[in-house]
């Protein structure tokens, strides 16, 4: 019994497992199985529609899509219809021009399908066709394509659009009109819509489009529909007003916040407080950003009632972010609140805003029993320029979480006294490891000699990991001041010193530091010698160019990789050949690294081999290959990437190729 035979009686069974194993043994047979598998589309039990779907899209081709566009006229079958609209969906743009075929069909219900199809694909070649869509003679389809073009964003639909934002009698076109408009996002439409706004059935798509469209001068009607009797109302413009303020620069946000703070009636502050207390997710921290702007301390209030998950934090303090100087001090008597969340995000707004009358209370606050707030307040003070904090933030180098030393290091950084580590250098090596490493962190923030002097000393304590925090600190200060201690770290017994001290040095400009680097090539350690060569990047020439390209025959792992990126950076001649020899090395990886590296060399032997990289083995390499022949760009390229977006057999693959093609 054939396998096609044996699949068909499956179809038969009252198990629906079994017939969705025939589906997927059909699947391997591939197109002769089709009609069977457009049938399984059909069926009633979701599992075998699945896998109808996925093997009949594994197929593909022009048979496929017939067969799919034939299934939309299945008006007793509704699990069919819609398999096929999932499946001609997910083809894209191979399944428009045929779908563009049957858009005036007399059947409403599959003209509506098409429509609704095509807007998924956001496929711009269907927007001349679903623009006449808008004059057709059924309504639901009318709104369908004002709803598809919007899904697709092309300007070229502004127009009609805006024709049908003006038709009173057209059912919900002049809704779904407003709506495409403002998904489409072109300024052209900001007049009409606003000139639309007196009619009470377009408000709400009309604010939304604002928020889309709109500016730091289209606020007036978003502030007004604060106070509206209608909830949703309300609700659009505080979401609008958000966004029209998070897409704008520094001075246009000042001028939003001021404008609502002005325009804002305190009705409308009483509705925006309901909806806060009611609403969740991106509803009520739009409506958090407009209260915060008020400034109002009822309002104020009820934000940090709200705080009660971390992720809100950030919310609270972006929308206090602009409160009026003269109100902050109500402010710093939420310091002693006894939510950690509410303590958190007053310091960080009083930091932000530097308000200097809060430093006493941040101080106080370096001794809070929660983490989070103590690094919060260490990283105010730090803000303000805290020179009274310095005893508390040096206490904190010594804190129970290093998140909390960070922020004190970078606080005292800030406040830029070195005088501060007086005591902790006089009796440097008595301190514990964790201490030392953090002084050596803390002197790489500061440029004096006396500074460095003390780092040189470090450089030889006996944790490891206080000679990293220090050859970090020397690479931050970098030049040839630094240039004597990083020549000593490179001897380190430590390969991580050794290959933070390689990092520092490649960003010295020196004959001295390009022959450390050079001999690092020679280390023990792959990621030393990976780092010696990325070094070597930034000091150039042709002598780095030389050396590295001596060592293709016989690095291996990360160390070659980092040569050969490296030499595609320096785009050194001699290495070419090389390079090119590594066209078929086993490891992919290796592939990839060295197609980019010959993208950046001219010439047709380059480009070539860069071509056969298309047809590589592994999915990863083609991929790469893909981008990088996008970006040279030619004719014959063009050809083979609309193949391998039909016929590769990894959709990743196909996926990427049909982006270069801009499908």
């Amino acid at each position: 019994m054939s396998h096609r035979k044996a699949g068909e009686n499956k179809f038969k069974s009252g198990d629906a497992e079994e017939r969705r194993e025939a589906v997927l043994e059909l699947a391997d047979i591939g197109s002769e199985s089709l009609p069977l598998l457009l049938r399984a589309m059909g069926d009633v039990d979701w599992r075998v529609r699945k896998a109808a779907v996925e093997a009949i899209l594994s197929i593909g081709g022009p048979n496929v899509i017939a067969g799919l566009i034939q299934a939309l006229s299945s008006h007793d079958n509704a699990g069919a219809r819609n398999s096929a609209i999932e499946a001609l969906v997910q083809m894209g743009g191979q399944a428009v021009t045929p779908l563009l075929g049957i858009i005036e069909t007399p059947d409403p219900d599959v003209r509506k399908f098409v429509v609704d199809i095509l807007g998924d694909t956001k496929d711009r070649r269907a927007v001349p066709a679903l623009i006449e869509r808008l004059d057709d003679t059924d309504e639901n389809i009318r709104v369908a394509a004002a709803e598809a073009l919007g899904k697709i964003r092309d300007p070229q639909a502004v127009d009609a659009l805006l024709s049908g934002l003006t038709r009173h009698d057209q059912g919900w076109l002049d809704y779904a009109s407003a709506e495409a408009l403002g998904e489409i996002g072109d300024q052209r439409a900001l007049e009409p819509l606003l000139a639309a706004l007196s009619r009470n059935s377009l408000r709400e798509p009309i604010l939304e489009a604002l928020g889309k469209i709109g500016n730091a001068t289209t606020l007036r009607p978003l502030i007004a529909s604060l106070a509206d009797p209608l909830r949703i109302v309300r609700e659009v413009s505080a979401v609008a007003l958000a966004a029209i303020y998070r897409k704008s620069g520094a001075s246009d946000r000042r001028n939003i916040v001021a404008a609502v703070r002005v325009g804002l009636s305190e009705p409308a502050m009483d509705f925006l407080e309901e909806i806060l207390m009611t609403s969740t997710g991106e509803l009520q921290k739009s409506t958090m950003t407009v209260l915060g702007w008020s400034g109002r301390e009822q309002s104020i209030k009820k934000l940090f009632a709200l705080l009660k998950e971390e992720d809100l934090v950030d919310h609270v303090v972006q929308s206090l972010a602009h409160i009026d100087p003269d109100k902050a001090g109500f402010l710093v008597g939420f310091l002693a609140n006894e939510n950690a969340l509410v303590r958190q995000a007053v310091a960080q707004v009083l930091g932000e805003c530097r308000i200097t009358a809060a430093e006493d209370a941040l101080i106080m606050l370096l001794q809070d029993e929660n983490g989070h707030v103590r690094s919060t307040a260490a990283c105010a003070l730090g803000l303000i320029q805290s020179k009274k904090a310095r005893a508390g933030l040096l206490a904190l180098l010594q804190d129970e979480y290093e998140s909390v030393q960070e922020a004190a290091i970078q606080a005292l950084a800030a406040i830029g006294d070195e005088s501060a580590l007086d005591a902790l250098l006089k009796d440097f090596s008595s301190h514990e490891a964790y201490l030392r490493r953090n002084i050596a962190r803390l002197l790489g923030k500061f440029s004096s000699h006396r500074a460095h002097e003390a780092l040189a000393f470090a450089l030889k304590d006996e944790e490891p990991a206080v000679r990293k925090a220090v050859v970090q600190a020397l690479g931050s200060a970098a030049g040839g001041k630094a240039l004597r201690s990083l020549l000593l770290a490179v001897t380190d017994d430590d390969p991580e010193v050794r290959m933070l001290a390689a990092e520092a040095l490649g960003a010295i400009d020196s004959p001295e530091a390009q022959d450390a680097l050079i001999h690092l090539l020679e280390d023990t350690d792959l990621w030393v010698k990976a780092a010696a060569a990325r070094g070597l990047a930034n000091t150039g020439g042709d002598r780095a160019g030389e050396v590295l390209t001596s060592y293709l025959g016989t690095a291996s792992d990360i160390f070659l990789l980092a040569i050969v990126e490296v030499l595609g950076k320096l785009q050194f001649p001699n290495a070419l050949k090389p390079l090119m020899a590594l066209v078929d090395h086993s490891d992919p990886e290796v592939r990839k690294t060295v197609l980019l590296a010959l993208s950046r060399y001219e010439g047709e032997a380059t480009a070539g081999t860069v071509a056969t990289y298309l047809s590589d083995s592994h999915w990863s390499v083609r991929k790469a290959a893909i981008e990088v022949v996008k970006q040279k760009g030619s004719a014959a390229t063009e050809a083979l990437l609309a193949k391998i977006a039909e016929e590769d057999p990894d959709v990743t693959v196909r996926l990427a190729a049909k982006k270069a093609l801009g499908k």
